[in-house]
Order: C-alpha cells, then structure tokens, then sequence
C-alpha cells in the first residue's frame, strides 16, 4: 500500500511538473493549486482508507475502553513527572533546567513505547496504590 501511494505521489508529481512546464521555485510559488499530490484516483482511494480507519479503528466502539484507559495512563504519568521530576532519566532532568518543564515531560512521555509506557505507569501508579491503599 505504501509503495503504491508513493510511486503514485511520485509520478503524479512528476506528470504535473511537466504539463505546467515550470523552471523556477517561484513559478512553483505562483502555480493555483498543490503541485505535489496524489493522481485523483488514488487520493479517492486514500480517502476512503482514511475513513475506514477512522470508523472502525480510532473511533471503534469496541476499542474505546482501551483508548480510555491508554488516555488515562498517559494523563497520569504526565502529571506525576510534572510533580515529581526527580523521576525523570537525568538526560530530561537536564534539559529541564533550560526548557519549560511541561514541554520536557511532554518530550520524554511522547517519546515512549507502548511497553515502555505500561511498564512505567505500572512502576509509578500499581505497587504505590497498593501500599498506599
């Protein structure tokens, strides 16, 4: 699939270069429309990949408890490193010293697997409810 939208995006591009016989980055600037894009049939076809996934993946019914709950462990870690940075690895507890702490923590739990993530949340949240509880 990601062949076929590349070779497409390519030869697309490639076919409207030439038809609009442009020789300059600013006959690029001046042309009407994207030179770069997708042929019309297959931005069709990309549209209704775009709306399958988002019916039955990122908007599923049956996978929004797993949604929620991977929105609550983000929202969770988020808050705890942003009250306790001292629990950042070091490299982040650095760059904190020079660049707005939300904006570090954000990085670091952007940046992080889904395993990782997990074993985390499980780290920070799990054994401390218990002992706590």
């Amino acid at each position: 699939m990601l062949d076929h939208l590349v070779s497409d995006l390519i030869t697309h591009t490639r076919g409207v270069i030439r038809q609009s016989g442009v020789q300059s980055v600013e006959d690029v600037r001046r042309w009407p429309t994207r030179m770069c894009a997708f042929s019309p049939q297959v931005e069709e076809e990309r549209l209704q990949i775009k709306d399958f996934l988002y019916r039955n993946v990122y908007f599923s019914p049956l996978l929004e408890r797993d949604k929620k709950a991977g929105e609550q462990v983000i929202a969770e870690l988020f808050a705890f490193f942003l009250k306790s940075p001292q629990e950042l690895p070091a490299g982040y507890q650095e760059k904190a010293r020079q660049e707005p702490l939300h904006r570090v923590v954000c990085d670091f739990v952007a940046g992080m697997t889904d395993g990782y993530i997990l074993e985390q949340h499980k780290r920070f949240f799990v054994g401390r409810k218990r002992a706590s509880g």
